[in-house]
């Protein structure tokens, strides 16, 4: 019979899966190159150190039952053994090593920005996002980012008063918006849709209600769209 300590932890992992749930967008489904490469460098970390945790916890297991205290059984006494910690120690940071190769890639590949179809600022205030498309002189506040679908958008983030981070988990991408410093990403989305993200940096009491939306739409109706701005529709 599960005890109340054994439901609370059920409900408590339910609640952090479902509140992990949009943060983990990226892993579910991907909607650029870059999510997909973060999420592949995940699978492979997951692997490796599920390796070690899954022999670490069953040796445990083994000790714990093929050693625990019995009557008249003197228990053992020795405390140390070096060739074991030497190996113990090498492996895993060989891992370690095996590992710092695709991360460092990924890293780059996010922080490379290849040539851009459209080039937009993404600008974080106390507590709405503003975008600027600088090739069309358009500028609005408040309202979804839109986009063209298969094209490659560079970003340049930033923002005018406190930290904020601009986190679309859809897009495996999460770049801080700091004052004074532009920091650059870039993103390409094949599917037309609706994406949501949130502002990941506490940055105030409005914090929660600081929400993106950006609208991917196909090129012909972004060039309708852009139009629409330009004419002050």
């Amino acid at each position: 019979m599960p005890t109340r300590r054994t439901w609370l932890a059920i409900f408590s992992l339910a609640v952090g899966l479902l509140a992990a749930g949009t943060a983990g967008a990226w892993l579910l489904h991907p909607a650029t190159p870059v999510a997909h490469e973060v999420r592949t460098l995940w699978y492979k970390a997951v692997a490796v150190t599920s390796f070690f945790l899954i022999l670490a916890e069953g040796l445990l297991l083994i000790v714990v039952l093929r050693f625990r205290a019995r009557p008249g059984v003197k228990a053992a006494t020795f405390h140390e053994n070096f060739r074991l910690e030497l190996l113990w120690t090498a492996i895993p940071a060989l891992a370690l090593v095996y590992l710092a190769g695709p991360s460092f890639s990924t890293l780059k590949y996010l922080e490379t920005v290849p040539k851009s179809d459209l080039t937009v600022e993404i600008i974080g205030h106390q507590w709405f996002w503003e975008y600027r498309y600088p090739g069309y002189g358009v500028v609005f506040a408040n309202e979804p980012l839109v986009i063209p679908a298969g094209k490659i958008v560079a970003a340049d983030v930033t923002s005018i008063d406190v930290v904020h981070s601009w986190f679309l988990p859809d897009f495996g991408v999460k770049m801080d918006a700091n004052p004074g410093r532009v920091n650059h990403t870039w993103f390409q989305v094949a599917k037309p849709g609706t994406y949501n993200g949130q502002c990941a940096e506490l940055c105030g009491v409005l914090h929660a209600e600081m929400f993106i939306t950006v609208n991917v739409v196909p090129p012909e109706e972004f060039a309708r769209w852009i139009e629409q701005k330009k004419r002050g529709a």
